[in-house]
């Protein structure tokens, strides 16, 4: 697995992450597998910028995530030390990520899964 700041704070997320964005993930693209001696790679998804909380960029990102696969071929991020959820498309996600590198428009330091603001303690708000 690649090496990542210790994002476990928001105070962390917020200063580590180059952009911080609400995104909706479009589609998956593929894996690469980053070395043959380590488990794990990184899975590459494309993604709508739908509001930027930090920095500017493209409305559309492709985009790199550190992940592990599971015996049944899929991927997971189980085992990470802070919040990072696995990025599967037609969901939104708050991410912070850095732009630039091998995975085309950038790699994610941190995913979280957007809450439905609209609804409250399981019920829909008015």
């Amino acid at each position: 697995m690649l090496c990542a700041p210790d994002l476990s704070r928001p105070e962390s997320v917020a200063a580590e992450s180059e952009h911080l964005a609400l995104v909706t993930v479009t589609r998956a693209i593929g894996y690469l597998e980053e070395e043959s001696d380590l488990p794990g790679g990184v899975r590459t998804v494309r993604a709508r910028v739908d509001t930027a909380l930090k920095g500017t960029g493209p409305g559309e990102l492709e985009l790199g995530q550190s992940v592990s696969r599971t015996h049944g071929g899929g991927y997971t991020t189980a085992g990470a030390e802070t919040c990072y959820d696995l990025l599967e498309p037609g969901r939104q996600y708050v991410i912070g990520f850095c732009t630039g590198g091998s995975y085309d428009d950038g790699y994610v330091l941190y995913s979280e899964t957007a809450h439905d603001h609209r609804e409250v303690d399981g019920h829909a708000a008015a």
